[in-house]
């Protein structure tokens, strides 16, 4: 007999506990990631088949991307004279047949061959030599399912299964039980006008029509968003009520006597930007409160966001505390290094060193850098500066989460480029120096990536959000090619040559060998000697690889900022931080295969200058990706709208990042599609725990928080 049962249960049952699913299919769900039968209700259809739009293999048009059913009959394989194999095979119904050919996929033939029942093909549909046929279709067995819409869920060959049997085995889910106990508030679900839990999800596994499945999928998303945004609220207000806030004098931006800051504003050679002078107000209110700062600052590329964080750094100088900036790279900290020590140049802050905050004669504001290829004796001496409080910056790597540094009093960390530590390297440090001092020093976290604005809700959902807008006056637009052809390749490396002759300089990236780091290098050495003796013979290159010891990497950079080297041939190690005022020539080779905000920052390395720039993308890739990547790239420069655009051809995936796919991804929510759920759930879930901490009042959803977000899973969101 059927009965009710809450979702947080179904997290604890195994798939094996359904009447039909033994060792052997268990095994075969488990390769799919479904081990409970919650991962099993919650493996939701990729796509679906609408049986009443089906186009018939006869009415199939060429040119046109078509969703056909039949059976494969005659699957073979071709060896050709290269030594690979095509393999081929006739899909045939009831009006006609047509040709599937598959490329590069051997495995075809043996799969094909052993499908039972009709599958469903989509592709576009090509003529060849007079044929109708399909080249490296999407193919999805489904068995002799039949209803008017066929859900067909993601496979994989290791796996044995096909969407039929897991179609049953969802069923067999619902047979099993008449309800699931319902998490949403029943006043809330009757506010937002959803289905029920229940209803939703079998509308989402086995759709009466395409209405009920959109209504079923608001449901759905709402729940993955609004579960986040209850335990991202309920960790921030955990976070606020223990920690020990660092209250700053903020003069000139708000209370306090202090004149540090204003006496470094008065001698910038510029005027901040209205998106700066807002972000830093907004800093400053975090920083004189008495709620530790958890704040991300971001802005896009060449916004000034290096400004932002010196003067939230100088907030906790001018207040007698000491203030960190971590990157994630050696050549990004000597970046930051060299750009802060050049800004504080002229800057002076009353010694301390008498034990009487702010007596004594003015000394310079003293900043040093960390890193692991730091010396012995230097890295002594400034662990001892840190230690006695005569060291008010330290700027650094990984290093700076090494346990034997001791503060006097630290009052800020800055974290450059977030999403690019770990997440016990990136609470190591304020949680040992909370320790130490008794007081939460204030955190900033900096990303170079735009996030749209409702990823930001979901990724850093329990931080507060600066956006730098609009960029400093006198940045002139990069003009952006997309070089399709070898001969508009060549016209690239011509303007570079050209733009040497008139005494800039210019970058040539090579893509990321995924496969491996020495496959890498080899590629990029090897293209630094093929441009040696061809394009760009002649002309003086400088070679800069992820491989390379410190040591010899500065030694390029350099010999780069001062010129000694015409063309800087990288991987992309200069992704962020390098900033050479005189290099005007981006080269991106293989452009497709690189992300949009990678992209988006390596072109950032150009146009820091008066002069005009360019960035040349190389690619003569045809995909559909391609076109909307690489198309978005020379739309615009706005890395807000380019952010949207990846999302949009990304999805969201992980969105946490940095961590193995579990319970908490957004499997149907769209960060992109769906703001005003979003919206929504951070709105119901803030009131919600602003009530109830504990959620002691929701036992029900406080059970479903606890399932979902265990202690590692909490423990993450808490310290990111």
């Amino acid at each position: 007999m059927a009965t009710a049962v809450r979702l947080d249960e179904l997290t604890r049952l195994s798939v094996e506990e359904l009447s039909g699913i033994g060792p052997a299919r268990a095994r075969a769900l488990n390769a799919l990631g479904v081990e409970t039968i919650y991962d099993l209700v919650t493996y939701f259809p990729r796509r679906y088949i609408d049986r009443s739009r089906q186009v018939s293999i006869g009415e199939a048009v060429p040119g046109e991307q078509v969703l056909l059913v039949g059976r494969v009959v005659d699957a073979r394989r071709i060896p050709t004279r290269g030594g690979r194999v095509i393999v081929e095979a006739q899909l045939v119904d009831a009006s006609g047949k047509i040709t599937l050919t598959f490329f590069g996929q051997p495995y075809r033939a043996k799969q094909l061959a052993s499908i039972a029942g009709e599958v469903a093909v989509f592709g576009r549909v090509e003529l060849f030599r007079r044929r109708r046929q399909m080249t490296n279709p999407l193919v999805d067995p489904i068995g002799d399912k039949t209803g008017a819409i066929v859900p067909l869920y993601s496979l994989r060959e290791a796996a044995g299964l096909n969407s039929s049997d897991i179609a049953r085995a969802v069923a067999q889910v619902f047979s099993t039980y008449s309800d699931f106990v319902d998490v949403l508030p029943p006043s809330l679900r009757d506010h937002l006008g959803m289905y029920d839990v229940y209803q939703a999800l079998w509308q989402l596994h086995f759709p009466s029509n395409e209405q009920a499945r959109q209504i079923a999928r608001r449901r759905v998303a709402f729940d993955e968003l609004f579960l986040l945004q209850v335990k991202l609220a309920q960790l921030r207000a955990e976070r606020e009520a223990l920690a020990v806030a660092t209250v700053h004098d903020t003069h000139p931006f708000g209370a306090g006597e202090a004149r540090l800051v204003e006496d470094f504003l008065s001698r910038l050679p510029f005027a901040p930007t209205t998106g700066q002078l807002t972000a830093v107000g907004e800093i400053a209110a975090d920083m004189a409160s008495e709620k530790a700062m958890h704040r991300l600052l971001q802005g896009d590329v060449g916004s000034g966001k290096t400004l932002v964080s010196v003067l939230a750094m100088l907030f906790a100088v001018q207040s007698g505390h000491q203030a960190v900036l971590v990157a994630p790279t050696e050549v990004l900290a000597d970046q930051h290094f060299r750009s802060i020590s050049a800004l504080l140049a002229e800057t002076k802050t009353p010694d301390s060193s008498t034990g009487r905050l702010f007596e004594g004669l003015p000394r310079p504001v003293t900043i040093d850098i960390l890193t692991g290829s730091t010396p012995a004796a230097r890295r002594r001496k400034l662990l001892a500066e840190l230690a006695d409080g005569y060291l008010d910056i330290v700027v650094g790597t990984h290093a700076l989460f090494n346990d034997e540094l001791s503060f006097a009093s630290l009052g800020l960390v800055v974290v450059d480029e977030q999403h690019r530590f770990g997440v016990e390297q990136r609470s190591a440090l304020t949680d040992r120096v909370t320790l130490q001092q008794g007081s939460s020093p204030d955190t900033l976290v900096m990303t170079a990536t735009p996030i749209p604005r409702t990823a930001a809700m979901t990724v850093y959902g329990d931080l507060d959000v600066s956006v730098i807008e609009g960029l400093p006056p006198g940045r002139r637009s990069i003009e952006t090619r997309w070089a399709r052809t070898p001969a508009e390749a060549t016209a690239a490396f011509e303007l570079l040559r050209q733009q040497v002759g008139q005494g800039r300089q210019g970058y040539v990236v090579c893509p990321v060998v995924e496969e491996s780091t020495k496959l890498q290098v080899r590629a990029v050495t090897d293209e630094y000697e093929r441009l040696n003796n061809a394009e760009l013979a002649g002309l003086r290159l400088g070679l800069v690889h992820g491989r390379m010891n410190s040591k010899a990497k500065e030694e390029v950079m350099a010999a780069f900022r001062s010129r000694e080297i015409d063309v800087l041939v990288a991987t992309t190690v200069i992704e962020v931080g390098v900033d050479v005022a005189n290099a005007t020539v981006m080269i991106i080779e293989d452009a497709d295969r690189f992300g949009i905000a990678q992209l988006h920052q390596l072109r950032g390395r150009v146009g820091r200058g008066a002069e005009q720039s360019y960035c040349y993308l190389l690619s003569e890739a045809e995909t559909a990706v391609a076109e909307a990547r690489l198309g978005a790239l020379v739309a615009t420069e706005d890395g807000f709208a380019l952010a949207e655009v990846d999302l949009e051809l990304r999805g969201e995936g992980t969105v946490l990042g940095g961590r193995q796919a579990g319970r908490t991804d957004l499997k149907v929510a769209s960060l992109s599609r769906d703001r005003e759920l979003v919206l929504e759930a951070r709105q119901h879930a803030r009131a919600i725990i602003a009530l109830d901490r504990s959620l002691a009042k929701h036992p029900r959803l406080r059970a479903m928080i606890l399932a979902l977000f265990g202690e590692d899973e909490a423990d993450f969101l808490l310290r990111s």
